[in-house]
């Protein structure tokens, strides 16, 4: 699946890829966000395109000219899950409509987990040390 524009000049196609780089990227600067995950793995899909398409944590399904996203996410830990995906959804729906002209009626955020980094503390020695 992938966005087709033609116009008297020629065609535009943008394809699946660049649709979820740009929900990632807006979904990235969102606070509270830490990284992003690649959901179930979609057998029928992977079937029917032959391909990996289905590793990546973005979803994208189209109806004409409008598209549903979904993506998942990780969360930092401590943040508030709704606020961090009513954001999530505000950020990727307006990216998407604004570099590709199409409509995106549905967002669909799936918090997948939490990356909860346990830093070492400064008093334990490294493995170098004694």
């Amino acid at each position: 699946m992938e966005i087709s524009l033609k116009s008297s000049m020629g065609e535009l196609v943008i394809s699946d890829e660049v649709i979820s780089s740009i929900a990632i990227n807006a979904a990235k600067d969102v606070d509270g966000v830490s990284s992003f995950h690649s959901g179930p793995v979609d057998v029928v899909n992977t079937i029917k395109q032959g391909s990996l398409k289905v590793m990546s944590p973005v979803r994208l399904i189209q109806d004409g000219d409008i598209f549903s996203i979904s993506i998942y996410i990780n969360l930092k830990p401590g943040v508030n899950f709704q606020n961090v995906a009513v954001e999530v959804q505000s950020v990727v729906k307006e990216a998407v409509q604004n570099m590709t002209g199409k409509l995106v009626n549905k967002v669909n955020v799936i918090v997948a987990g939490i990356d909860f980094n346990t830093p070492k503390s400064a008093e334990e020695p490294s493995e170098t040390e004694e």
